[in-house]
């Protein structure tokens, strides 16, 4: 669920997740994330030395939402570092979050690939912090990648909550789309679409629209890429 400790995956990793209060529910999104807009992670991270950095605004429709503000740096081979940002403007709760994530052999472009993700959440004011660990999966085909995510979140309450995701992508020229389903114990199933668009080298810019409990969700964003 990717390095988006993010809303949605692991998500960020998926964004999604309820009720600690508000903070806890950026947290839990936070898990990990794959790249904006998917919130499910993929097994892929930044070459070394290389990393990017991304903003972006998520919520519900008719909502104030949160801003996210998410960067990841690769200091070694297959090793990737990140961190986020995120204020929930409804509640005002401020989440910040390090994750890291390791593969588990050489990338393939073509062919199946394995990582793990650990992260740490905090809501600032707020007791205690939130443990995300995630298994992460992609296969890559010549039509498109499949992803699959299976972690936990271990809330400040010392429960464990297990957490899924799975998503297809396909780029088509300089715009990939995805669709993807995640959720996690305890709340209903979060479905989503969405597509980026690499409009300059570096440079990205996405959306993505979803439905979970009869909620729509929105989100946009920005990355810039080094």
């Amino acid at each position: 669920m990717r390095n988006h400790l993010t809303p949605g995956g692991l998500a960020r990793l998926p964004s999604r997740a309820r009720q600690w209060g508000t903070a806890a529910a950026l947290a839990i999104v936070l898990p990990a994330e794959a790249g904006r807009p998917l919130s499910v992670d993929d097994a892929g991270v930044a070459e070394q030395a290389g990393g990017q950095l991304e903003a972006w605004w998520e919520g519900g429709r008719g909502t104030k939402g949160s801003a996210y503000l998410a960067p990841a740096y690769s200091p070694w081979q297959g090793v990737e570092l990140g961190a986020v940002l995120a204020r929930d403007f409804e509640g005002h709760a401020t989440v910040q979050g390090l994750q890291v994530k390791w593969l588990w052999n050489a990338s393939q472009e073509q062919g199946c690939n394995a990582a793990s993700t650990g992260g740490l959440l905090h809501t600032r004011h707020a007791p205690g912090n939130t443990l995300a660990l995630g298994l992460v999966g992609t296969c890559n085909t010549a039509w498109g990648a499949l992803h699959a995510n299976l972690g936990a979140l271990r809330l400040p309450a010392r429960h464990w909550i297990p957490a899924w995701g799975f998503a297809v992508e396909r780029a088509l020229g300089p715009i990939t789309v995805h669709t993807e389903a995640f959720g996690q114990r305890g709340s209903a199933p979060t479905f989503q679409t969405g597509a980026r668009w690499e409009w300059a080298p570096q440079w990205q810019i996405d959306g993505s629209l979803g439905r979970q409990q009869g909620r729509t969700l929105l989100s946009m964003g920005i990355q810039r890429g080094f």
